[in-house]
C-alpha cells in the first residue's frame, strides 16, 4: 500500500525568531517562509514570477526583518569597523551607508553586510546569514577597543521598484526626496520612528524602512501597503530572479566561508594600501599576489525554463565529465528569455564565452560563461 505524499512545511515555534511584520506576513498570503539570522523569513506570496512583474515594472515592499541589525558604538566604534574588514572607511560620513566584506585571518569572508554610520561613534552592520554579531564580540573582547555591540530594535522593511521612490514621496510628504543613493537618516512616519536608507536587496531602486519599535511592525505593514495601492504595489519576498539578473550574491549559497573576496569579484572592497591592519590584510596580500584558483561567473543555460531553484548545488563539468564547480542559484529570466545563474568554477573555465556542463535533476544542461550582470539597477528616483 503506497503511502500519500504531504507537502513539505516548515514548523513554527519558539525557537525561531518571528519578525514585528509576522502577522501582515499570514494577513496578505505568505505561501512559505524559510529561517534566515534565526528568524522566519518569507520566501513567497504570488510566486516569483508575478512577484518579479511588479519588481520590475512597479512597486514591492516586504518583510526583510530578518536583515537583524548589529550596533556597534563607542569611542573606539569607527577604529573597529575599520579593523574588521577590508574597505577603506576614511571618507564614510555619518548618514552615508557602505556595501562590506568581513573577513578572516585567512582572507575567508565571513559575511557581507550593509554598514550604515548613523553618529559619529555609532555603527548598524546589516549581515548576510550567519553569526556575526558573536564574531564581532568575540573581537572585541580582546581588541583593547572600548566598544560596545548588541542587537538594537531594528526591522527593515523593503519597498523596491521603480515606483518606489514615488511612493516615499507619498508616504513621507516628499521629505525624503533629496535622499542619496546609499545614504540614510533618522525619520518618523506618523510617530513611528525609523532609520530610511536607499539601500536594499532587491536589483531595482530601493528604499529600506529600518524601523525601531517592533510593537509597531503590522501598523507601519498597513502604511505602506494602503499607500501603494495607487502604484500597484505588491507584497513581495525577496525574488531570485531579479537578484539573479543583477548580480546580487547571497552569502551561504554563492560564496561562503571558503572563499576570498577576490574570488567572488568584489576585490574592489579590499584597500591592501591603507596603513589600517585589519583582519586577513596579510593572506589577502597574498592571495592577490599569487592570483586565484576559482572565480565566480555568471552563466546562461541551455534547455527547458528553469522554474524551480536549485535546492542544492549543481555540479558543473567540463567536457571530459571532470567536475570544474558549482551552480549555487539558476532560474528563467522573462525578460531574457534564458535561463541564467551563478557559478563558481575552476579559473582555467571563468572566462566570458567558455562552455561546459551544468548536472540538474533534469539533466546536463550545456551553459556559457557571461557578463553580468545582466540588469543593472536603476539608480534614479523617476521623481520629476
Amino acid at each position: 500500500m503506497s503511502e500519500s505524499k504531504l507537502p513539505l512545511m516548515i514548523g513554527i515555534g519558539t525557537r525561531i525568531r518571528k519578525s514585528p511584520y509576522y502577522e501582515s506576513d499570514l494577513k496578505y498570503g505568505v505561501t512559505g517562509f524559510t529561517v534566515y539570522n534565526k528568524m522566519y523569513l518569507p520566501t513567497g506570496f504570488s510566486g516569483p514570477e508575478k512577484e518579479y512583474e511588479s519588481l520590475i515594472n512597479d512597486v514591492t515592499f516586504g518583510d526583510f526583518a530578518a536583515e537583524r541589525q548589529i550596533e556597534i558604538n563607542g569611542p573606539d566604534a569607527h577604529k573597529f569597523v575599520c579593523y574588521v574588514q577590508p574597505r577603506n572607511l576614511e571618507k564614510c560620513a555619518i548618514g552615508s551607508c557602505k556595501y562590506i566584506l568581513l573577513t578572516d585571518t585567512n582572507g575567508g569572508i565571513v559575511n557581507d553586510a550593509c554598514l550604515l554610520r548613523l553618529e559619529e561613534e555609532k555603527f548598524w552592520i546589516s549581515p548576510g546569514d550567519g553569526d556575526v554579531i558573536l564574531w564581532l564580540q568575540g573581537i572585541a573582547i580582546n581588541s583593547g577597543m572600548d566598544v560596545s555591540i548588541h542587537e538594537p530594535d531594528v526591522s527593515p522593511l523593503q519597498i523596491s521598484g521603480p515606483k518606489s521612490g514615488r511612493l516615499i514621496q507619498k508616504l513621507f510628504n516628499g521629505e525624503h526626496d533629496d535622499l542619496g543613493y546609499y545614504k540614510a537618516r533618522q525619520t518618523d512616519l506618523n510617530g513611528i520612528p525609523m532609520v530610511i536608507a536607499r539601500t536594499g536587496w532587491s536589483g531595482e531602486l530601493s528604499y529600506e524602512l529600518y524601523l525601531q519599535d517592533r510593537k509597531l511592525g503590522n501598523q507601519l505593514f498597513e502604511l505602506v501597503n494602503d499607500a501603494a495601492e495607487e502604484f500597484n504595489g505588491r507584497v513581495i519576498a525577496p525574488n531570485i530572479i531579479r537578484t539573479i539578473e543583477g548580480g546580487l550574491l547571497s552569502y551561504g549559497g554563492d560564496f561562503g566561508r571558503e572563499h576570498n573576496p577576490f574570488t567572488i569579484g568584489l576585490g574592489r572592497l579590499v584597500n591592501l594600501d591603507q596603513e589600517i591592519d585589519f583582519i586577513g590584510k596579510e593572506a589577502l596580500k597574498v592571495i592577490k599576489e599569487k592570483g586565484v584558483t576559482e572565480k565566480l561567473v555568471g552563466i546562461e543555460l541551455e534547455g527547458d525554463p528553469i522554474i524551480k531553484a536549485p535546492e542544492n548545488f549543481w555540479p558543473v563539468i567540463d567536457f571530459d565529465n571532470k567536475k570544474i564547480g558549482r551552480v549555487s542559484r539558476a532560474f528563467f529570466s522573462p525578460r531574457l528569455k534564458k535561463n541564467i545563474g551563478l557559478a563558481i568554477v575552476d579559473i582555467d573555465y571563468a572566462a566570458e564565452e567558455t562552455r561546459f556542463y551544468v548536472a540538474t535533476p533534469n539533466g546536463d544542461l550545456e551553459s556559457l560563461v557571461v557578463s553580468m550582470p545582466w540588469f543593472e539597477a536603476d539608480k534614479d528616483t523617476h521623481l520629476d
